[in-house]
């Protein structure tokens, strides 16, 4: 691949064969529509037999990039595989780092050439509002170094990110992100930090990170082992009481959550977010469920949906769960799914319904 400009590209946009420069006429039709401008074409997906443009030997990425960064209709980009070889990779990143409108970008399991790429094109999307990570089991520290170094820059003033995935985050990666969160903290509405690998030590490295994050709606840590987290766990209840905070919905769905996880978590979590998910945390008893049944029965609990499926709860748990229920004043909708089907007698559920059936309860919702 010849080394190429911006002047080599603008000569030659209009008249170059598009057939010639991609490896299938899927592919031709894509660069047509993003040459013509199509104002239908607002998501284009990148990789997969399946995607908008399958990837393959014979495509030219620089003029991919090239026509990505004269849209003006495109909003989303999905990358799901980039081939090797360096020229390539930088002149469709060089591209991306021109366009203007894209507000979405999701990428997933890229080597750690190219994702360092990626990541050093995003400095010049300052529109950027949403960045989605998912699997990447060949990005090494180098990668993530980049892209804390991205988010640290405050260039990109992310409302959404999320990673998902990515295990070799862990403690020690959670040390390296930590300042990169703080540099987008003042714009960060919603946080996703899925199957990561973060256990007690990141967990705690995190929410000193979130001091920043005081516009924080939604933060969903789901699939991490916090079985041995019940010190994160209070770090993390200390910062929803402490801050001037206006999260409305935590997720620590299959976490390993035990019950002095629950206690160390459940005064802040339920009086200051309304949707809490805890499902899918088969070690949590009777004894947890009491803590959060004393936390929901408080006139300060905000909580207005509870997720616990996938908990043993049965009786002892539904007859704990409906004494919160019968001095609650906020829960309007609470799912048990298959946590009740096996473990729960005729004795819990009359429990539970006797609370349902109190009208004072129902009232006062």
């Amino acid at each position: 691949m010849e080394n190429r400009d911006d002047n080599f590209y603008e000569a030659n946009a209009a008249d170059v064969n598009l057939e010639e420069i991609t490896s299938s006429a899927k592919n031709a039709n894509t660069l047509q529509r993003l040459r013509d401008g199509d104002p239908k074409l607002h998501c284009l997906m990148l990789g997969g037999r399946f995607n908008h443009f399958y990837v393959s030997e014979g495509d030219d990425l620089g003029w991919l990039g090239y026509f990505i960064s004269r849209s003006a209709c495109l909003h989303s980009l999905s990358i799901h595989y980039l081939p090797d070889g360096e020229q390539q990779i930088h002149a469709f990143s060089a591209g991306i780092a021109r366009n203007q409108s894209i507000r979405n970008i999701g990428i997933n399991n890229l080597n750690n050439d190219a994702f360092i790429s990626i990541m050093r094109a995003l400095h010049g999307l300052s529109q950027l509002e949403d960045l989605a990570i998912d699997v990447h089991t060949s990005v090494g520290p180098d990668g993530w170094s980049e892209l804390r170094t991205l988010l640290e820059s405050g260039g990109c003033k992310l409302q959404q990110f999320h990673l998902y995935g990515n295990n070799y985050i862990g403690n020690e990666g959670m040390h390296v992100l930590s300042n990169g969160l703080r540099g987008i903290g003042s714009s960060l509405k919603e946080l996703t930090l899925s199957d990561n690998s973060i256990s007690n030590e990141g967990l705690s490295t995190l929410v000193q990170a979130l001091q920043t994050c005081t516009g924080l709606e939604r933060l969903h840590l789901s699939s991490n082992d916090f079985s041995s987290a019940a010190a994160g766990m209070g770090s993390l209840s200390d910062w929803l009481q402490n801050s001037l905070m206006n999260l409305k919905n935590l997720g620590v769905e299959c976490c390993s959550i035990t019950d002095e996880g629950l206690h160390a978590l459940v005064e802040g979590a339920a009086n200051h977010c309304e949707e809490l998910y805890l499902d899918g945390n088969g070690s949590i008893t009777s004894a947890g469920l009491s803590y959060l049944s004393s936390a929901i029965r408080s006139d300060s609990s905000l909580v207005k949906t509870l997720y616990l499926q996938r908990i043993p709860i049965g009786d002892d748990g539904m007859e704990v769960l409906a004494r919160g229920l019968a001095g609650n004043k906020s829960v309007r909708s609470m799912y048990l799914g298959d946590s009740v089907d096996v473990s729960v007698t005729s004795a819990g559920w009359v429990a539970f319904s006797t609370a349902l059936c109190d009208t004072s309860s129902v009232n006062s919702t």
